[in-house]
């Protein structure tokens, strides 16, 4: 299970669970586009290549854009969970922003995650191997084991492994696309991934 540490939402700290759980917090806006900032024409599917890595080619262009955090989420799986919370919260010197879509609540009285896009800056993503070390410790995943793929994002490079994709987007600027249940297969997370651009740079 994966869990958001301290999050500040709006003033408050919550410790919300974010696999197989309920995020019970109070949802934050978006960020919208600075003015005059037009979306990329185009969604982007990853492509496999013969090495094992993968990378983002151009599909359809999307119907409904979204934003977080200066990034456009261009697109997301049908049929997830309608339940969408916003998160904001610090762990170290890392800032998150994360938005979660959740199914629920089940005969169990539970929520499931289905996905989840987080922004996170720090100026310790120097490169894409820094954010590895960063998600390894995180995540609290042994980095020797914690098998990855190189996945070339259009925005930059990064990795990407069993229901998750990261990418370093810019030097102290990351994103982590996650898939958290039957909700969404591999295919549709790398495309949610390819989707999501940055259209703002924020400090």
């Amino acid at each position: 299970m994966q869990f958001i540490r301290g999050a500040a939402v709006c003033g408050l700290t919550v410790a919300a669970l974010v696999a197989g759980g309920s995020a019970g917090a109070a949802a934050i806006a978006g960020v919208a586009p600075a003015a005059g900032v037009a979306p990329m024409a185009g969604v982007a599917a990853a492509v496999p290549a013969k090495d094992g890595s993968a990378d983002c080619g151009p599909v359809r262009p999307p119907r409904h854009l979204r934003w977080l955090d200066g990034f456009a989420l261009r697109w997301v799986p049908p049929g997830i969970g309608p339940l969408v919370t916003d998160f904001a919260y610090e762990w170290d010197d890392v800032g998150f922003r994360s938005r979660v879509w959740e199914s629920g609540p089940y005969p169990d009285e539970s929520y499931r995650v289905d996905l989840q896009v987080t922004v996170m800056r720090s100026p310790s993503f120097t490169d894409a191997a820094a954010l590895r070390g960063f998600l390894a410790e995180y995540l609290e995943r042994d980095p020797a084991a914690w098998a990855t793929e190189p996945f070339d994002h259009p925005d930059g490079p990064g990795f990407t492994g069993a229901g998750e994709l990261f990418w370093l987007a810019a030097p102290g600027v990351a994103v982590r696309v996650f898939g958290g249940g039957e909700q969404v297969d591999q295919r549709d997370l790398a495309r949610t991934a390819c989707a999501v651009r940055q259209v703002m740079p924020m400090s």
